[in-house]
């Protein structure tokens, strides 16, 4: 390992701030080497000065963020969720919501509630052969902008015809 590996190996593991002596002592490298790999860092925005009166340092995304997007008073939209569910589309061929539910090991209203809300950023689209993912960069957008409806709306406008849920003959005519 180079030492700029080493340091940045230290930096993302270290949730605390930091300075270069401590750095040095935690990698074994001499202060002379990790000064300017820090200024390295710095310049990268890898790393950020946590004080202007001394030399510490800090990792510049140490928090992980959650970012629970609420639409719904009981439904979130986890970004990490809705990332999972974009892959698992983009790996294979679905046509049904039952079917991605089934593969996803989720109920069939938390994956319609989530490829609506892809949809309706333009994450995810539909066509007859099924669900196609159209960008990542929109996946983040998840739960802020959600439109009712559209599942059924891009099937119709794709050629997929609606087939509502057809009643129950009885066995008999006596017998209504």
């Amino acid at each position: 390992m180079t030492p700029r590996d080493l340091v940045l190996n230290f930096v993302n593991q270290y949730d605390k701030p930091f300075d270069a002596a401590l750095i040095a002592n935690m990698t074994g490298l001499e202060i002379k080497e990790v000064e300017p790999i820090i200024t390295e860092l710095l310049e990268d925005k890898t790393i950020k000065l946590a004080s202007k009166r001394e030399p510490i340092y800090a990792r510049s995304n140490r928090f992980n963020t959650n970012v629970d997007r609420q639409m719904r008073p009981n439904w979130h939209f986890d970004p990490k969720a809705a990332l999972a569910l974009i892959n698992l589309i983009e790996r294979r061929r679905f046509t049904s919501i039952r079917s991605i539910a089934e593969v996803f090991g989720r109920s069939r209203q938390w994956v319609f509630k989530y490829l609506e809300a892809l949809i309706s950023v333009d994450a995810i689209g539909i066509r007859k052969a099924g669900y196609y993912v159209t960008c990542y960069e929109n996946m983040y957008k998840v739960g802020t902008v959600i439109t009712k409806g559209i599942i059924k709306q891009k099937r119709l406008e794709c050629g997929i015809k609606y087939t509502p849920n057809r009643k129950k003959k009885t066995k008999s005519k006596n017998h209504r």
